[in-house]
């Protein structure tokens, strides 16, 4: 079952509302591609329709819906000629997989929001996560189509490749600075970046400046509420 019905006080902060096919899926896909083993491309063959991976459009990708990057992953296998005789259910996974991609491009039929700077914007709660993982999705495909020779089919029209690694280095230079607040949203970098933002790593001391034991209460009890500028910076 899911995680957060056995560990139930995690329904507050990170319930899982997709599901476990999703995860299952993802781990099929990555072993996969470590083991070359044809059993995990059989799991995607078979359970693909039945547990969302040729269903589910997707216009995020982040730590609990893992669809569109099951479907960029799946889409790898077909372009590099492994489908065999899965070709058309993989060629479902790869339709899904360029709906992501052209909606973060807004060139699809249903586009992620973006700020008026020019960042997406799909989520209100903690939206920079859903950034970075898109645009890591974003310069994976593009090197997927490259090596393959083709193109990203949108709505709008066929897009080149190198379209996809602009829009994604669009955002990472957004995330370090290049922004109508010239602000840095990595502590730690550039002249203008938070000072005391919520996130372990930047807000409790580094382990190579001292190694004293930090328990799960303590790093909130005693590092998120102190008044100082986080300790720990480019994290």
């Amino acid at each position: 079952g899911k995680y957060d019905s056995s560990i139930t006080v995690a329904q507050k902060y990170y319930r899982s509302i997709s599901g476990y096919n999703d995860e299952l899926l993802w781990a099929a896909a990555w072993l996969y591609q470590a083991s070359n083993n044809q059993y995990y491309l059989n799991y995607l063959a078979n359970n693909g329709d039945s547990m969302g991976g040729t269903g589910w459009g997707m216009t995020e990708f982040g730590w609990d819906v893992k669809y569109s990057g099951v479907q960029t992953l799946v889409a790898k296998f077909l372009m590099q000629g492994k489908a065999g005789q899965h070709a058309a259910v993989f060629e479902k996974y790869s339709v899904k997989a360029e709906y992501f991609m052209c909606s973060c491009l807004g060139k699809g039929s249903r586009n992620v929001q973006k700020t008026p700077g020019g960042l997406i914007f799909p989520q209100k709660w903690n939206n920079m996560q859903f950034v970075t993982s898109a645009s890591f999705l974003a310069t994976v495909y593009s090197d997927y189509l490259t090596s393959a020779g083709k193109t990203l089919t949108c709505a709008s029209g066929n897009v080149a490749p190198s379209e996809l690694l602009s829009f994604a280095k669009s955002q990472v230079d957004y995330i370090l600075g290049d922004n109508p607040r010239a602000t840095s949203y990595m502590v730690g970098y550039g002249n203008n970046y938070p000072q005391q933002v919520h996130h372990r790593g930047s807000s409790i001391v580094s382990i190579k400046k001292d190694s004293s034991f930090v328990s799960c209460r303590g790093g909130y009890a005693t590092w998120f509420s102190r008044k100082a500028s986080d300790p720990n910076l480019l994290t």
